[in-house]
């Protein structure tokens, strides 16, 4: 026995009539379609979890700001949700001297010699952060000589900071808060139901049950071009790219913001240096800056200062000796993109806090014009990268 089904059937008028066979199933299955999507679209609004934060209204992001331990003024929404950038937790890592052959075994390269990294040294282990996958993540959650740490990069300030976070019960898992404090990266407290809010660049608290305790930064973080960084840790390992992540990863350059020297700001800053004589000759609020604590004292080191010393010996790159105090730094210095390694040359310790101007100022208002460097001291000594022949 045979069974027949024909494709179409004949209506009394003599038209056909679809069936499943004949391509009805089709029709079926982009309705399951469309009802599926219109489920998704809606299921945030059904079960709760709709993006919270609208973008521009603080209060609408949820965070008790009663304590609020900065200045109003200097809070700003950052026109994105809560959670608006995922965090990159356990990152995948490779040999830093592997990344020749994963870039040849890849569609696109990941890293070049002049692409910028976060540095970061713990417990006799290096590591590096590409900016690149930090500006699409903010935050990245990892393990580093054996101390949970958070890598977090705040792009408009060009401001890298590491906080050990622990792993007892009062541990913080920081999330992107959405909201930003002197145009700078203000992380949450995920998991809690009154969450405080964070400011990496401050070092502490600034809002919420937790308001005003301090955060445990790790000393030891460069913002250096990945060359200098293999070079001087030929040991490191490097982060690679978030799976899901690649395609955002284009999405995000701040080149235009960092190159714009007209100096405006994109969000609110409090307080700024004040214009006039009456400050000195200050560099521009955009400069890239290092603050380093060495040889008992603090001084802000404007990298244009280092390039400039490179230029009188007629080089873009190379080294920068200068003293500090009690001990004497050396400044692994590129011009373009404009980087800076640091360390002490007897590896006495060190704290290095690289950002733009205005971040450290708004951060530093009292002691930044003492502490700044506007002349190179005597005793610096410039030495010219020797280029390859040929």
């Amino acid at each position: 026995m045979t069974e027949e089904t024909p494709s179409t059937e004949q209506q009394p008028d003599g038209h056909p009539t679809l069936t499943m066979r004949g391509g009805g199933w089709i029709l079926v299955l982009s309705l399951i379609v469309s009802l599926l999507l219109i489920g998704w679209a809606l299921s945030g609004v059904i079960i709760g979890k709709r993006p919270i934060g609208d973008g521009t209204n603080l209060d609408s992001y949820g965070y008790d700001l009663s304590n609020l331990g900065v200045p109003a003024a200097s809070m700003a929404a950052s026109g994105n949700a809560r959670d608006f950038l995922s965090v990159y937790r356990n990152p995948e890592t490779i040999p830093g001297k592997d990344l020749f052959v994963y870039n040849q075994q890849s569609r696109k390269r990941w890293l070049v010699t002049k692409d910028r990294v976060i540095g970061v040294e713990l417990n006799g282990e290096s590591r590096a952060y590409p900016t690149r996958c930090l500006n699409a993540h903010e935050i990245i959650l990892d393990t580093l000589g054996g101390v949970p740490i958070a890598v977090t990069y705040a792009p408009f300030a060009d401001a890298a900071v590491v906080l050990e976070i622990g792993t007892d019960e009062d541990a913080v898992e920081h999330g992107v808060s959405g909201l930003l404090c002197n145009s700078a990266l203000v992380t949450y407290e995920v998991g809690s139901e009154n969450p405080s809010l964070y400011s990496p660049l401050l070092g502490r608290a600034i809002s919420g049950p937790r308001a005003g305790e301090e955060l445990k930064r790790v000393d030891t973080v460069n913002l250096c071009s990945w060359r200098d960084w293999l070079e001087l840790h030929p040991e490191t390992t490097l982060v690679l790219p978030e799976p899901t992540s690649k395609k955002r990863y284009k999405a995000f350059s701040y080149l235009r913001y960092y190159n714009d020297f007209s100096d405006s700001l994109k969000y609110p800053v409090v307080p700024l240096p004040a214009s006039g004589s009456e400050n000195g000759q200050l560099p521009r609020l955009k400069a890239r800056i290092i603050a380093v604590t060495a040889g008992g004292e603090r001084k802000v080191w404007p990298l244009t200062l280092l390039v400039k010393a490179l230029a009188a010996e007629g080089a873009d790159e190379g080294v920068v000796r200068v003293p500090q105090g009690d001990t004497e730094l050396e400044f692994v210095v590129r011009k373009l993109p404009q980087t800076a390694h640091v360390r002490t040359l007897d590896d006495s310790p060190i704290q290095i806090e690289p950002r733009l101007f205005f971040a450290w100022w708004a951060a530093h208002p009292d002691t930044t014009t003492s502490e700044l460097v506007r002349t190179l001291p005597e005793g610096t000594v410039a030495i010219p990268r020797e280029q390859p022949q040929g």
